[in-house]
């Protein structure tokens, strides 16, 4: 099994130091590594960031990139997006996240990723998904 860790300051850049690190690495984005790291992404590299609010951002802005978008003002931001989401992606493009890291938090869903080209037989694949409850999909 491999695992990936990312270690950073704050919720926000451990994330972003967790996918740095895949596959089965290990990342410490240091506070003085931020600002260089965070300006090569784009924001749909940033959680919380989908299609709608990156498009909202390239419609007015004319870029997804992190480092260009350091330029524009929160209130721009904030009338562009909403003044929750633009206050958060003005925080997030400077590597700022005030959430606070909940570990003992419980857990609302439970998922697993399998290599289906590791499966060596049918059978094998029918008892997974028999293990796993997975529905049979509908034909015609």
């Amino acid at each position: 099994m491999a695992v990936s860790i990312g270690i950073s300051h704050n919720v926000l850049l451990a994330k972003l130091a967790t996918r740095a690190a895949k596959p089965a690495g290990a990342y410490h984005l240091t506070s003085s590594l931020a600002p260089k790291f965070l300006e090569d992404l784009d924001v749909k590299d940033l959680p919380s960031i989908g299609y709608s609010t990156a498009s909202k951002i390239e419609e007015k802005f004319g870029t997804t990139k992190c480092g260009p978008l350091l330029e524009i003002s929160k209130s721009a931001l904030q009338k562009t997006l909403g003044p929750k989401t633009g206050e958060m992606v003005y925080g997030y493009l400077r590597g700022v996240d005030e959430r606070r890291l909940e570990p003992h938090k419980e857990r609302k869903s439970i998922s697993a990723e399998m290599n289906v080209s590791a499966l060596n037989t049918r059978i094998e694949a029918k008892l997974i998904l028999v293990r796993y409850q997975v529905p049979k999909p509908r034909t015609g």
